[in-house]
């Protein structure tokens, strides 16, 4: 709860006079970086992040994953990501900040508010979940897809003057939140319980809670 009063704290920040200057330097200064190829690259990571494929992720993962007997990592999956796209459209809502001047636009955005960014909060919940489901030797190579992805997805939406700078530091905020509350629900004694009973057949649970009977004669 505390990281989610960061959040909607810094998203208060971002409306200022002097942080909003200062963020439409640095995406004035991004206009000189613009090239085909850099453009090419920062519209498809934005099509990879856009609040379709998280739910897509938030639906379609998870049945795989239940239907491997991976219960929690079903609901995990689920409810991250779903979580992450919540808590940005509150904040979003609640903090109602302008997007960057129209001039710097190279894509038209979503919608009229900024902070904090949703493509950035799918592509940090993708980044988190790819650590989190993954183990063994497979995870270091997980986390580190991971992180260049949602750095290049939080790259793209401030190179392409739809965001600013702090726009999409709130959007990866919002799905670490997402994760620790979620996480912290699904640990619970009584949440594990229901899964791991949830995980075992019925003929398991049924023999498992019956004494065993002992022959006579």
């Amino acid at each position: 709860m505390l990281l989610l009063a960061v959040v909607a704290a810094l998203g208060l920040v971002a409306k200022t006079s002097a942080v909003t200057s200062a963020d439409i330097r640095l995406d004035e200064h991004l206009v000189a970086l613009r090239n085909p190829t850099f453009t090419l690259v920062a519209k498809a990571a934005t099509l990879a992040a856009q609040a379709a494929v998280g739910v897509a992720v938030a639906v379609v993962l998870p049945v795989v994953l239940w239907f491997a007997r991976r219960r929690r990592d079903a609901l995990l999956t689920a409810c991250l990501m779903i979580g992450a796209l919540a808590i940005a459209f509150a904040v979003k809502t609640l903090v109602a900040e302008h997007r960057p001047p129209k001039r710097l636009w190279v894509i038209p955005p979503d919608n009229a508010m900024s902070f904090p960014s949703g493509h950035a909060a799918v592509a940090a919940a993708f980044a988190l979940l790819l650590g989190m489901l993954l183990r063994g030797r497979m995870r270091p190579l997980a986390i580190t897809v991971g992180v260049i992805f949602a750095g290049v997805v939080s790259f793209a939406r401030v190179y392409l003057g739809v965001h600013y700078l702090l726009d999409v530091g709130g959007g990866c905020l919002a799905a670490v939140s997402a994760a620790l509350l979620v996480s912290g629900f699904l640990d619970l004694p009584r949440i594990r319980r229901s899964l791991e009973d949830v995980g075992t057949p019925a003929s398991g649970r049924h023999h498992a809670g019956r004494t065993p009977r002992v022959p006579t004669g």
